[in-house]
């Protein structure tokens, strides 16, 4: 018989059948004949270090454990991630534990709450500094943060590896070449002038070297900051009630009430300082994505990057040169142009952790699961996670490697959360300053264009967001209304009371507020 390609294509294609075949059979019979368990993990962090260090997780927990064996399966994120889950879960093959997160759907359906769990001492943890102490009460959050006590359903679910926030990373090898030292700058006007030095060079040398690296999405999280910290006395101001924290429904309310403008000295202030940052950046920064500005500083076309703490474990391995990192230094009050609007120190707000793994409602070895869960979110688990992956760690007592230090949350200080930019509980108001930055950082964007169309638009999306709180908080008002009748009705005659019992004490409040300050307030100019 002659051998054609066809013919050649079919018997190599039943060769790999009838390998596939025996695989299977062979893992189906030792699965059978071994009383060792199997368990899946499923992740999503591709970042440098992740997976090598949920392996040596995995690792030390077999040896401590060789019943049990672990599988991890990092998935891409994404537009990946997700309907991959939803697909594994739906089928009833979902991973024993799961990266997952709260606003995602279908929480109650699919995972199971560790509530119980949380509140008594973790095993692994005897022997250390965290004996002893309930488990939820060994993370630096308290297991406070969203991902792990799912409000909604009054629960504790998740069980997070870190915590993180972005930071200036630099090359320390080309500061120290173009500067003579490779330390950060102290302060605001130290960082202008390093960023001149490295401007000067490039242009001396013929180099196409911008200072900073930046992305259309990376700016954000510092543009915040900015607004932020050059905002303080403002926010101090605003805050009538004295809680050190500005609600986006009261920054609405005082917008339209007249209590604050875009006029106001401190964010006049605060534009020119994001002008002023947005110089030093790489031209056209508004138009790249993170990968491109992660690109410039890789290839030494930038000196510095604006860079999550998540992703600098990836710069360090694949960049040739020494790493630094600083937090951007805002003016405080010693700045000769800006120190009369501000008030420090400026805290970076309250910890929240990520990373969070869930518990398979469904898995078929929920003790097995439970209990590598329990490794993962220890002492010693974390120890592992911080010291191979470089991120930083959630659970109390452990030290961050030197270079994941750097991006130790800043808490101490004042933090209004004031989102002057977005005061709404709606979208609309960060889509219209995002659209607008163009008068800010384009081709002839000064930061008096950015106030200007700031003044003039803002003021509809505040009101539409206003008006839509109204709405909803009727509706929600309506429902509680019916609820409480009808759990009066059917209470028993003896025990039935005299008055309706709601609950939305807090929404009613917003409503009324929204409502009121609709009818009364000034129109638009």
């Amino acid at each position: 018989m002659k051998l054609t390609g066809k013919r050649i294509g079919f018997a190599l294609l039943g060769a790999a059948y009838l390998i596939s075949v025996f695989l299977v059979a062979r893992r189906s019979v030792e699965e059978v004949t071994s009383d060792r368990v199997t368990i899946r993990i499923s992740q999503w962090q591709l970042e440098g270090g992740v997976r090598e260090a949920i392996d040596a997780i995995i690792h030390r927990y077999e040896q401590l454990n060789p019943r049990v064996h672990v599988v991890q399966l990092a998935v891409p994120g994404g537009t990946t991630y997700l309907p991959w889950i939803q697909s594994q879960m739906v089928g009833g093959v979902g991973p024993d534990i799961v990266e997952y997160s709260w606003p995602w759907p279908d929480t109650a359906r699919n995972f199971a709450p560790i509530t119980a769990e949380v509140m008594q001492p973790n095993p692994y943890d005897r022997g250390t500094p965290l004996e002893g102490l309930p488990w939820r009460d060994t993370f630096v959050d308290g297991m406070t943060s969203p991902d792990n006590y799912v409000q909604a359903l009054s629960q504790y679910y998740g069980v997070s590896m870190s915590t993180g926030i972005h930071r200036i990373v630099y090359n320390r090898q080309l500061v120290r070449t173009i500067t003579g030292r490779d330390t950060a700058p102290r302060n605001y006007r130290e960082f202008l002038a390093l960023c001149e030095e490295i401007s000067a060079y490039a242009k001396a040398h013929g180099l196409k070297l911008a200072p900073l690296a930046n992305s259309r999405t990376t700016h954000i999280s510092l543009t915040s900051e900015v607004i932020g910290n050059t905002t303080t006395r403002l926010a101090a101001r605003v805050d009538f009630a004295h809680r050190l924290k500005l609600e986006p429904l009261d920054l609405a309310i005082a917008y339209v009430r007249g209590e604050w403008s875009y006029d106001s000295p401190e964010l006049v202030a605060s534009f020119q300082v994001l002008k002023e940052f947005g110089n030093e950046c790489t031209p056209g920064f508004l138009q790249l994505e993170r990968e491109s500005a992660l690109m410039d500083f890789v290839a030494g076309r930038a000196a510095m990057v604006v860079a999550p703490s998540w992703e600098s474990s990836s710069l360090l391995q694949i960049c040739p040169f020494e790493l630094g990192a600083f937090r951007f230094p805002t003016p405080r009050e010693d700045d000769p142009v800006y120190g009369k609007f501000t008030q420090g120190p400026f805290s970076e707000g309250q910890i929240t952790t990520g990373m969070p793994f869930y518990l398979n409602r469904h898995t078929a070895h929920r003790a097995e699961a439970l209990d590598f869960l329990r490794f993962l979110g220890s002492y010693e688990g974390s120890t592992i996670f911080t010291r191979v992956s470089s991120w930083l760690p959630v659970v109390v007592g452990v030290k961050p490697s030197d270079f994941s230090a750097q991006f130790a949350i800043q808490a101490d200080g004042y933090n209004w959360y004031g989102g002057f930019l977005a005061p709404s509980n709606h979208g609309d108001c960060q889509n219209f300053w995002l659209s607008e930055l163009y008068t800010l950082w384009g081709s002839g964007g000064s930061a008096d264009k950015f106030r200007r169309a700031l003044r003039e638009g803002m003021g509809v999306p505040i009101r539409d967001g206003l008006r839509r709180d109204v709405m909803a908080g009727l509706e929600n008002v309506r429902r509680e209304d019916g609820a409480a009748a009808a759990a009066m009705e059917l209470a028993p005659p003896a025990s039935r009371p005299e008055v309706l019992r709601l609950v939305t004490i807090g929404n009613e409040t917003n409503l009324y507020q929204a409502r009121d300050v609709l009818t009364l307030a000034p129109p638009m100019r």
